[in-house]
């Protein structure tokens, strides 16, 4: 069986896909860059893909917290050697503003 209506256009061209409809329960599709087997598909991932994934399992598991500025920090904090410059502070504050109005103008 035909399933109609199941045109769409790519580029000003007409493609049409035809799909049938059978009483089989499964089929085997294929796609780029898979390749299917017995009752299984297999997609093959390159080397930079798992590199990727790799580095974003990394950042997933890492903390948020850089502990050893953390601790740095604070005993600077306790011991009164920490001090804040307020002209670089302003200065910051003032290019993220502008970046920011700039991104949303």
């Amino acid at each position: 069986m035909e399933i109609p209506g199941n045109e769409f256009r790519v580029k000003n061209k007409t493609v049409q896909s035809r799909a049938k409809v059978t009483g089989k329960e499964s089929t085997k599709t294929q796609v780029a860059g898979a390749k299917s087997t017995e009752g299984a598909e297999q997609i093959a991932l390159s080397s930079k893909a798992k590199d990727i994934q790799k580095a974003h399992e990394a950042v997933k598991n890492s903390s948020d917290i850089r502990v050893d500025k953390v601790e740095r920090v604070k005993a600077e904090i306790a011991e009164g050697r920490f001090h804040v410059n307020s002209d670089k502070l302003a200065e910051k504050i003032l290019k993220d503003v502008i970046t920011e109005a700039k991104f949303l103008g």
